[in-house]
């Protein structure tokens, strides 16, 4: 983790960096949003990116959202970007905005359920394995039509966009592509509409490559190790 200072001068650069992304691609820096993914830090690095303006954070685990949520202010954004077990939506509340990684129909099933008992709408996005790497999670981009279809069927879920995850060993070149294929999909599939499905949103981008994706579309840039350091260990 890195200093205090450190995390407010990381983020400093990474908004910098973020709003010359957007001036590159002729896009306005106020319609990208910059998620500090804050998987496996402290308490203590939150509250310091908090303080210094961060209110949009980002967990891979219900568990870490559960246990950090509660140190921060209720104005904070949460959004959950890893992989959603059905087991573990039960935890979830009306404070998560946004789930990244809608996946498959149970977990559409569970959380419609969950939503429908609680009064809750949920905000998602559909992860797609753009790149079709069998290392990650995701619908292939084939099957995405399909379940947006669905999506009226169960209205305590709302669709909002699409999210990928780069191959990790893809070349720069190749994970543009990846990132400029989504941005079609998502074009191609908005033209059509839906109920309960509006696809304003990409989720794509990471620490190392969230230029590129915002170059390529990105709304949503996911970016922890830029922010924070080396990721720490976290029971």
């Amino acid at each position: 983790m890195l200093t205090n200072a450190g995390i407010e001068q990381s983020l400093v650069e990474v908004r910098q960096r973020i709003d010359q992304a957007a001036v590159r691609s002729n896009r306005d820096p106020g319609t990208i949003r910059l998620l500090a993914v804050s998987k496996t830090q402290p308490v203590s690095a939150l509250e310091e990116a908090y303080r210094v303006g961060q209110r949009r954070f980002a967990e891979n685990r219900v568990q870490e959202w559960l246990e950090k949520a509660p140190f921060l202010k209720n104005d904070c954004e949460w959004h959950l970007v890893g992989s959603l077990q059905t087991n573990k939506v039960k935890y979830l509340d009306q404070s998560i905005a946004m789930i990244h990684s809608l996946d498959r129909f149970s977990l559409l099933k569970t959380l419609n359920a969950k939503g429908e008992q609680c009064g809750i709408i949920w905000t998602t996005l559909i992860q797609v394995n753009i790149a079709r790497d069998t290392a990650k999670a995701g619908l292939t981009p084939e099957e995405v039509p399909d379940f947006l279809y669905s999506i009226g069927d169960y209205p305590h879920v709302q669709v909002q966009g699409l999210m990928t995850i780069g191959s990790l060993n893809a070349s720069a070149a190749e994970t543009r592509g990846f990132f400029r294929q989504l941005r079609i999909l998502r074009d191609t599939l908005q033209s059509k509409k839906r109920p309960g499905v509006d696809l304003r949103e990409l989720s794509m981008g990471m620490s190392g490559d969230f230029e590129m994706a915002i170059e390529e579309g990105a709304t949503l840039v996911r970016v922890g190790r830029q922010i924070f350091g080396a990721r720490q260990k976290y029971n």
